[in-house]
């Protein structure tokens, strides 16, 4: 399995995180692989790392399909692409939630799965030079790139349950997990050999399987669950990630999270998103020990571990990546 960053940080800004990146490079990690929630935008940061770095790869996991159009998405492969010089750029594209797209960009979020079918393949279709796509969603015409991508780049499908498991299958370059337990691995990758074999298609051999990995390196367990579950416990509110939670064996948790929610009571949400919870999602602990998770997610079928470290500063952040460089 590949160890690659992913610089994105809670709390820490654009140019620490360019920074950051530039010395896990140094570290030997393989690639960066970027996010985007509410910033910092992403094909922004990904333009700067790719002007700081010499050898690493670049991807983005993931965007939402309903913000940006595919042309957008195209012209930001592309840009990124001729910055990095011929190197792989992978972009990820998936539903994300209602609250991010309804709320945030005034987006209608539905139907999230046809909506990245199109993103997916429109996107595609215009990095390969054609002018045009029509789908469900999506209709673009005479559209056509001022410059051509000059390195590889892969389109792969951002998806947590079944039915965007299996689109992943059917139509991506590769698939972009995150916030899943190591026993979820197998159960996902199924999915996406079923969608595969439902699409007619035989998955390539470099059909790529990544996924981010919330890290928090620390020998204090309770303080890094606490960060996490500060992080990401109203996340597993949404519908999406609280079906999600249920397909993944707690669906008590998962109604228990949502009641609490509907009742703005966000202590209940917290508690209900308890510690063992947090242990099967996240990475806690010293190194030796997270390095003994990754390898239970590499057995279970992870190609690239994209490390998302969690810490108060840049400085905490950047001894976490030197601890957990690729070789030690």
């Amino acid at each position: 399995m590949d160890i690659a960053l992913s610089p994105t940080s809670i709390g820490v800004g654009a140019s620490d995180l360019v920074d950051l990146t530039v010395e896990a490079e140094s570290l030997g990690y393989s690639a960066a692989w970027l996010a985007e929630v509410a910033g910092p935008e992403v094909f922004a940061l990904a333009g700067a790392i790719a002007t700081r770095t010499s050898r690493m790869a670049l991807g983005v996991a993931v965007v939402p399909a309903a913000t940006r159009s595919p042309s957008l998405l195209a012209m930001g492969a592309a840009t990124v692409s001729d910055l990095l010089g011929g190197r792989s750029f992978s972009l990820g594209i998936g539903a994300s939630s209602e609250v991010i797209v309804r709320s945030w960009h005034d987006r209608e979020f539905h139907p999230p799965l046809a909506r990245v079918e199109d993103s997916v393949q429109a996107t595609r279709a215009l990095l390969q030079g054609e002018r045009g796509y029509t789908g469900d969603t999506v209709s673009i015409d005479r559209f056509r790139l001022a410059k051509s991508a000059i390195g590889p780049v892969k389109v792969y499908v951002g998806a947590l349950g079944p039915g965007m498991l299996r689109l992943a299958g059917a139509v991506g370059d590769g698939v972009c997990l995150n916030l899943m337990t190591a026993a979820a691995v197998p159960l996902q990758l199924d999915q996406v050999r079923l969608g595969a074999e439902a699409a007619s298609r035989e998955l390539p051999a470099d059909f790529g399987v990544m996924a981010r990995f919330h890290v928090v390196v620390t020998d204090d367990d309770a303080s890094g669950r606490a960060m996490i579950r500060a992080g990401f416990s109203l996340y597993f509110a949404q519908p999406v990630y609280n079906r999600f939670l249920a397909w993944m064996g707690y669906t008590d948790e998962a109604r228990a999270i949502a009641a609490a929610f509907e009742q703005g009571d966000r202590k209940g949400v917290a508690a209900a998103f308890h510690d063992e919870i947090v242990d099967a999602i996240a990475l806690i602990g010293s190194p030796d020990h997270i390095r003994d998770r990754l390898e239970q997610y590499a057995t279970a079928g992870i190609g690239v571990a994209a490390l998302s470290f969690h810490a108060p500063d840049s400085a905490t952040v950047a001894d976490a990546i030197g601890l957990m460089a690729p070789g030690n």
